[in-house]
């Protein structure tokens, strides 16, 4: 039998699968499972309203921000670094001694720098001249 490749979209049950996987090599590469902890939510809301929200996960033993959002009417309140800083002590709490985050050109940079972030790494060539950038925070 011919073995053949097929597209489909990516199921829950698939995403467990190929997660399980990765936990399995990294124990027995490192006797630990970096991805155990599901993501966490912090969210900052007016009555039902969201205002702002950060989502983290701890990765291999570091703060990861996976998401970060401050909805347009709460922008430039002073909320982002708010939740940030929530954030912060979140991984501190946790024994992470840094954070780092992903983040293109059009989209935050900025805001993270003035947070004390620093550029990793810069990669060029994505769609209408955007770049990426991987960021570092010492906590």
């Amino acid at each position: 039998m011919t073995p053949k490749i097929i597209q489909t979209r990516l199921t829950s049950d698939m995403k467990k699968h190929i997660y399980d996987v990765f936990a399995q090599h990294g124990i027995a590469a490192t006797g630990i499972d970096g991805l155990a902890e599901d993501p966490i939510l912090f969210e900052m809301r007016e009555g039902e309203k969201l205002m702002a929200c950060v989502c983290v996960q701890i990765f291999w033993g570091q703060l990861h921000i996976k998401y970060m959002i401050v909805e347009e009417p709460y922008r430039n309140q002073g909320l982002g670094r708010t939740m940030m800083e929530n954030a912060f002590e979140f991984g501190r709490t946790r024994g992470c001694t840094f954070a780092f985050v992903e983040t293109l050109n059009f989209q935050a940079p900025e805001f993270y720098q003035k947070l004390g972030f620093v550029v990793e790494l810069e990669r060029l060539g994505y769609t209408k001249g955007s770049s990426f950038f991987y960021m570092r925070k010492e906590l």
